[in-house]
């Protein structure tokens, strides 16, 4: 019983995340993986219903830290940010203001995931309004607005690319007229510096990552892969319009290369970054994730791929070389995964979570739940022995599979 115990008295320490917490988007260093195990024997016994709320409108996930979980949805044109019990589901604080539903295409509400750090959770909504709450009351710790404050420019379905710490810095996208990338202090939002370049905003929230021997983080703008050192300069980008400027898959780094996937018809490409340029070593434009994420595991892809007129399936390719190991369909034509060690959790579109094991020799399901009804677009989540999901709508469901 030694890893339970090491993990209870982790998250008894204030400003320790444990091992299994879930505190920003694509989880702990958003890679779409945690540590540890699960309750896998679904077929046997379905996952208990540990609780379920209604949030409000909106595609943002869950951020996750000790007994606290924190989601934003819309309600009257008003963002309220949820901090529930991550166990009973029971109320601990909200934080509101006004902003719009603004329904484009489809239910509307924010779009960007929380991230909690120490003491504090960072918010963003569709028009740029960036809060830096305090964990334990909602309270404002200091607000900065995208647009009035950088001279940001939304993109056409709003702000999406979720605020991400890193050191002392918050690290945001707001595409504004210092830069596409800011470095903002975390415990007052002043701007350390601003990348300086001038870009169309994307929608996927940054991704760090080590290449030749120094941190880089990657940002994907609507129209380009663009890397700067973590002082904001840049380093390399890579050219990538898709229709609608809408890139918002995670980008992938793994032994000098790079991964990129978007929908509308433009599919994915990995490139070779080693060199003076980026150089493709392969693409396909069948194989596409619109807004789902991808996960690296062993050197290989793993992810729901599919788009609007695509069926989803569940894919394992090698990522230097494009080879796809096995794919296997899924309900729906899009989907959010996690690894939980080496299991596997999907949420699909249509509200099913399906869990099995994606190993290199194929896929081995080890059960679904229809959790949701509607449509399902927030990425899943999963926290000390918890999942937790929602719908476009603001249905949301925590099951227990400790």
């Amino acid at each position: 019983m030694k890893f339970p115990l090491l993990l209870l008295a982790a998250s008894l320490i204030p400003g320790i995340v444990s091992a299994q917490d879930w505190p920003r988007y694509l989880g702990p260093d958003g890679a779409g993986k945690v540590e540890g195990k699960f309750r896998t024997d679904w077929n046997a016994e379905k996952p208990k219903e540990a609780w379920r709320k209604s949030l409000g409108q909106g595609c943002g996930s869950f951020a996750i830290s000790g007994d606290k979980v924190v989601v934003m949805g819309n309600q009257n044109d008003t963002d309220i940010v949820w901090c529930f019990d991550a166990a009973t589901g029971n109320e601990i604080w909200t934080h509101k203001y006004l902003e719009k539903l603004d329904p484009k295409m489809y239910d509307g509400g924010p779009n960007a995931t929380p991230t909690i750090d120490g003491d504090s959770v960072y918010t963003l909504s569709k028009t740029g309004n960036l809060f830096c709450l305090s964990l334990a009351d909602g309270k404002p710790k200091w607000h900065k607005h995208y647009q009035s404050d950088f001279g940001g420019k939304a993109p056409s379905w709003g702000f999406s690319a979720s605020p991400v710490v890193k050191g002392d810095l918050l690290y945001c996208l707001p595409c504004g007229k210092d830069g596409g990338l800011y470095g903002l202090d975390k415990k007052t939002g002043e701007v350390k510096w601003a990348s300086g370049d001038s870009t169309k905003p994307g929608y996927a929230a940054p991704v760090f990552f080590n290449h030749k021997g120094r941190g880089l983080v990657a940002a994907f703008h609507g129209r380009e892969l663009a890397t700067y050192s973590l002082d904001g300069k840049p380093v390399f980008s890579f050219d990538w319009r898709t229709s609608y400027d809408v890139n918002a898959s995670n980008p992938q780094y793994h032994d000098g290369c790079m991964f990129l996937a978007s929908g509308y018809g433009m599919g994915y490409v990995v490139i070779d970054v080693s060199g003076a340029e980026p150089k493709i070593l392969h693409k396909n434009e069948d194989t596409r994730m619109i807004f789902q994420n991808s996960i690296l595991a062993d050197g290989d892809i793993l992810g729901v791929f599919g788009d609007k007129n695509i069926d989803a399936e569940l894919i394992r390719m090698e990522m230097k070389s494009g080879k796809i190991l096995w794919r296997e369909k899924m309900p729906g034509t899009r989907g959010s995964s996690l690894m939980v060690g080496d299991d596997m959790v999907i949420l699909s579109e249509t509200g099913d979570i399906l869990a099995g094991k994606p190993a290199k020799d194929g896929w081995t399901e080890h059960g679904r739940v229809k959790a949701l009804s509607g449509t399902c677009w927030a990425p899943v989540a999963f926290a000390n022995g918890r999942i937790f999901a929602r719908s476009n709508k603001g249905e949301a469901v925590c099951l227990e599979v400790k």
